[in-house]
């Protein structure tokens, strides 16, 4: 994906080519947190991972435990929590 396209999901990432520079950060917190990659900027790059996560599924392995382990801890909660505050927001101005 490119970096700001699922950079929020609990999903395993290869993260490809950035198209704008505001990207890299997506990138660089996905491979931070263990459940993307680190920015893949070529063709060659890209199909290495490929390489890997078909001839080494220990890589896919490790990204889904750090999925688990990061929801467990609330990392993918800020959409959740978001809606939680605006709810108690409006329930208080009515």
């Amino acid at each position: 994906c490119k970096p700001s396209e699922l950079a929020f999901y609990p999903v395993p990432k290869l993260m490809i080519r950035r198209v704008g520079d505001h990207e890299q950060f997506s990138a660089l917190r996905a491979a931070e947190l263990g459940d993307g990659t680190l920015e893949a900027r070529t063709i060659d790059v890209a199909m290495n991972f490929i390489g890997l996560f078909v001839e080494r599924p220990e890589l896919l392995v490790q990204m889904n435990e750090s999925i688990v382990t990061n929801n467990e801890a609330g990392i993918y909660d800020g959409c959740k929590n978001a809606v939680k505050i605006a709810l108690e927001k409006a329930a208080e101005d009515s």
